[in-house]
């Protein structure tokens, strides 16, 4: 334990956290507030960007006007990481079989161990060139305890209770689950479930299946889910029941059933799968991801007697899963970090560190982290990009009411406003936004810019004072950053119906508190005096298959490019002519 004097000097630090796997990205914490946190995409333009997050990292700390000799520590994510190389030829992993299996058990008896003192020293080295700082304020922290940490101290839940911490993902520093039991800032591990029997690699396994991108795409599988039949798609559970389950013993950890690791079973389902309909096999894979997480989740409270939850990991980037776990009766309350995958180690690197030496919680408010940019700079930037259509410019004491009067209309329109919200949902700052109650605007929208897939639903973004009239939720969840799926109500049907799923009518919604996003939120009431609606349809302001903007030379490359007729930009509306 500290004394009152070092305590005092502990609470002053500066602490960089960095994940440089999949969705690499930098978080800076100072004087015990998170001051930004930016993932490399959206600097590089790079969806998914892998590697050291050398531009992210230069960018939060040109924000925040810190020099690098100012760092007490840095923080990083994950003992072990791939190259940026070897993580980039990832779909080479896919198409194996147990003959693979075979010859790669004979060949390495213990890959990450092989390599791992190689591939420490080279990250370090990294750390040295890029911030010129000495080795010693490194330190690197475990995969699984960066996710367990970001849950835990990420879901503000009071420090003095008793908080159930589960993780679940592909695979980190050769694990792909844990068992946390968390209280007053010590997560204490439990139990945990080796690489080899990994949910999140399945579910990956069946999405390259399917002819998309694993590790991307997954949340389109689940998006078509709703759609296969029920009887056939119940009838292909059982392939993956052959696979994977849980152990017997205790309940807590994932099991391989037979023997084939789930990394090899690719070919295995290829072979079984060879007739199914892709929408069939979606659906069976999200059943199973379903029925396998609420029977874990449930032996995990009865071995704990803890009903407050806090999740972390890819595979609670699953919505739809989570909507299970939360309507479970012996869950009183869940939280799920937003945007939980690889991209949220940063945060749970950063936050161990920072109670490690201050033995104090960090609180988040909200997650507008990445930069924000004044009217000067936006009219600048306007002035001296080379438009490829005619356009108007026009600046609004009240943007907000502006919008709106434009969203009544049926009009579409880019909004970019404020500090840019990390992760992987938009949440109003750099959204794509229309009136939710005209089912025209999906295809408007798609059109214009989105190119979804058909089945892919949008999402609503709901004032929190009206949410209970559109949405269930008999648990009162706050749910600011998408991270749910909720039952939608007879209205939200009739009124949202552009923003909800239309096969099962579930709404994954942000629900706006005013606390939260003023602005946002005036928008939204705003939207509500013009239709009686308390909600605007909500879509990501990006390109098909590229992140989410950043700065404003981005969205007039992304507004020049599409078919997009509106851009609000800070206090700015551009129009095409």
């Amino acid at each position: 334990m500290y004394n009152l004097s070092s305590r005092v000097k502990l609470k002053n630090m500066t602490i960089l956290g960095i994940h440089d796997g999949h969705n690499s990205g930098a978080t800076l914490i100072k004087d015990g507030k998170i001051l930004y946190s930016i993932l490399e995409e959206r600097i590089t333009r790079v969806k998914n960007e892998i590697g050291y997050p050398i531009n992210s990292i230069n960018e939060i700390f040109s924000l925040s006007n810190l020099s690098f000799n100012k760092i007490d520590c840095v923080a990083y994510s994950t003992k072990f990481m791939h190259t940026k190389e070897h993580l980039k030829n990832m779909l080479d992993w896919y198409n194996v079989g147990h003959e693979d299996q075979l010859r790669d058990k004979l060949q390495v008896k213990d890959y990450l161990k092989t390599i791992f003192d190689k591939r420490k020293n080279e990250r370090i080295e990294q750390i040295e060139n890029h911030l010129k700082i000495d080795k010693r304020k490194i330190k690197f922290y475990d995969h699984h305890t960066c996710h367990a940490a970001a849950a835990y101290f990420g879901s503000n839940f009071n420090f003095n209770e008793k908080i159930l911490v589960l993780t679940a993902d592909g695979a980190g520093d050769g694990l792909c689950s844990t068992v946390s039991i968390a209280q007053n800032g010590t997560v204490k591990r439990i139990a945990s479930t080796d690489r080899k029997a990994s949910l999140g690699k399945l579910y990956s396994r069946v999405t390259y299946l399917l002819g998309l991108k694993p590790w991307e795409h997954e949340y389109k599988v689940m998006g078509l889910a709703p759609y296969g039949d029920k009887d056939r798609s119940d009838s292909l559970v059982k392939v993956f029941d052959h696979l994977l389950g849980l152990d017997t013993r205790n309940g807590l950890e994932f099991k391989i059933k037979s023997d084939l690791e789930i990394n090899y079973s690719y070919k295995y389902l290829k072979e079984k799968f060879e007739r199914a309909r892709f929408d069939e096999i979606s659906r069976a894979i999200q059943l199973f991801t379903e029925k396998i997480l609420i029977e874990w989740v449930k032996n995990c409270i009865k071995e704990t007697k803890i009903n407050k939850i806090a999740l972390g990991g890819g595979v609670f980037m699953n919505v739809k899963a989570n909507q299970k776990i939360y309507n479970l009766s012996c869950v009183d309350k869940v939280f799920a970090f937003p945007s939980c995958g690889d991209e949220s180690l940063s945060f749970g690197a950063c936050w161990l560190n920072h109670y490690e030496n201050t033995n104090e919680q960090i609180k988040i408010d909200n997650i507008y982290l990445g930069g924000s940019f004044t009217n000067e700079r936006v009219k600048s930037e306007i002035d001296s990009f080379s438009f490829s259509k005619e356009i108007s410019v026009k600046k609004y004491d009240n943007i907000e009411a502006e919008i709106a009067k434009k969203l009544s209309k049926n009009n579409v329109v880019a909004r970019f406003s404020g500090n840019m919200e990390w992760g992987a949902r938009a949440l109003g700052n750099r959204s794509i936004l229309a009136n939710p109650s005209d089912w025209e605007n999906i295809e408007l929208i798609n059109s214009m810019i989105k190119k979804r897939d058909f089945w892919m639903p949008f999402a609503p973004s709901i004032l929190h004072e009206r949410h209970n009239e559109y949405i269930s939720n008999p648990k009162k969840i706050h749910s600011p950053y998408m991270m749910l799926a909720f039952d939608s109500k007879e209205i939200a049907r009739k009124n949202l119906k552009a923003a909800i799923h239309p096969r099962d009518k579930t709404a994954r919604a942000q629900i706006v508190k005013k606390s939260e996003n003023l602005k946002y939120h005036n928008l939204i009431r705003s939207f509500e005096d013009l239709t009686g609606i308390p909600a605007v349809l909500n879509t990501s302001f990006n390109l098909h298959g590229y992140p989410l903007v950043y700065k404003p030379k981005d969205a007039f490359e992304v507004f020049d490019k599409s078919g997009l007729q509106y851009l609000a930009i800070e206090d700015y509306l551009i129009a095409k002519k």
